[in-house]
């Protein structure tokens, strides 16, 4: 335990001795006055001030002790309706069976040679009204816990969202910070250097859909979703772009059908896939890379790519030695995807390799999107 969390417990004990005593002390000049009709004389009551102080401290305690163990196997957060009647119930039957242990002991310190009876005939008034006032302090006790466990169940959600909505928008600047790292732009150029002199039809184009890219990177990486339909396009004008630097070698195939391009994603979902199937295989005009995006037909998305990792030795004067990685690599792919997918849904992204890489998304749809 922490020095701030003793601290605190020492507070909420001091106060609870400081209610418990004031209620012990109110209730008896409440119940004094209702059957005397005046204020009672300090010290000549004071034994009985002091066992109606005792008998609030214990009261308290037991309620205390009482909703700490209903917490433990019925907490509020299963049905507040049902926690709150099996509260009040055990309490009252906690109170009464410790009001007539009271009674008891307060007939045999106080009043000798009187029944248990004889007592309640002539203190009936006063034991009947001291009961009513617990269980307007029950039902008080309760409602205060009830609050304290609302107030801490508020708190600890806002913690919650906002540690949620800092790893989003953490998740989306990854994103952001891989595409308009210098890498990728000195590649851009100088692809775009490399066609001024052979096509200038084909560098228009190809810097017309770099424009195309690029604004949407700019406009989207704060998003948490887009239209799938805007993935599609933003896709094909990346695909344009690899197409232009890989030629043959690589093929993208998009087939989905109205359920899917009316779905939702995660922005740069999509790209990022290609991304790593171009990143992470080798190909060639005689084995190209093929990446084909579809719908499968049980409420996922399909992004599937021949499989071909790129070897990881070269040969050295007759030694293997690991070959040099010829990318930069921002580690925010398959994990990036599947913590904002988590967001949105309890569906997991499914990932499997053979002789295919096959990443399953999730089809979010506007009206299913839940957020956790």
């Amino acid at each position: 335990m922490t020095a701030n969390t003793q601290l605190y417990s020492s507070k909420k004990l001091v106060t609870q001795i400081l209610v418990s005593t004031l209620y012990g002390v109110l209730a008896f000049v409440y119940l004094y006055y209702s059957e005397n009709g005046g204020l009672p004389v300090l010290i000549e009551n004071i034994d009985s001030i002091s066992f109606f102080t005792l008998s609030s401290w214990l009261i308290f305690g037991i309620l205390t002790l009482t909703a700490r163990g209903i917490n433990m196997i019925y907490p509020w957060i299963k049905g507040m309706p049902s926690r709150f009647m099996i509260q009040f119930v055990l309490n009252t039957i906690v109170a009464t069976v410790f009001l007539w242990l009271s009674i008891k002991m307060l007939i045999a310190i106080k009043y000798d040679n009187i029944s248990f009876n004889l007592f309640m005939e002539e203190k009936g008034d006063v034991t009947i009204k001291f009961f009513i006032i617990f269980l307007l302090t029950n039902l008080i006790f309760i409602l205060v816990d009830l609050y304290q466990y609302s107030f801490t169940s508020f708190i600890q959600a806002n913690i919650e969202s906002e540690k949620m909505v800092r790893e989003r928008l953490k998740l989306q600047y990854e994103i952001l910070k891989s595409q308009l790292s210098p890498h990728y732009l000195f590649n851009t150029l100088n692809t775009i250097a490399s066609l001024i002199h052979r096509d200038a039809s084909t560098t228009e184009g190809f810097i017309r859909k770099f424009a195309q890219t690029f604004s949407y990177i700019l406009n989207s990486h704060q998003k948490e979703l887009v239209p799938l339909s805007q993935e599609v396009d933003f896709i094909n004008a990346y695909y344009y772009l690899l197409r232009i630097r890989f030629e043959k070698a690589l093929e993208l195939d998009v087939q989905l059908d109205k359920n899917g391009i009316k779905s939702y994603i995660p922005p740069m979902t999509l790209q990022l896939l290609v991304e790593n199937a171009v990143k992470h295989n080798q190909f060639s005009e005689d084995k190209p890379l093929k990446i084909c995006i579809r719908s499968n037909g049980d409420g996922r998305i399909e992004v599937r790519n021949n499989f071909e990792r790129k070897p990881g030795f070269i040969e050295v004067d007759n030694q293997l030695v690991k070959k040099p990685e010829p990318h930069v690599s921002h580690k925010i792919g398959l994990e990036n995807i599947k913590k904002r997918y988590a967001y949105f849904t309890k569906h997991e992204v499914e990932i499997s390799k053979n002789e295919n890489f096959v990443v399953l998304l999730p089809l979010l749809l506007k009206h299913k999107i839940i957020r956790y």
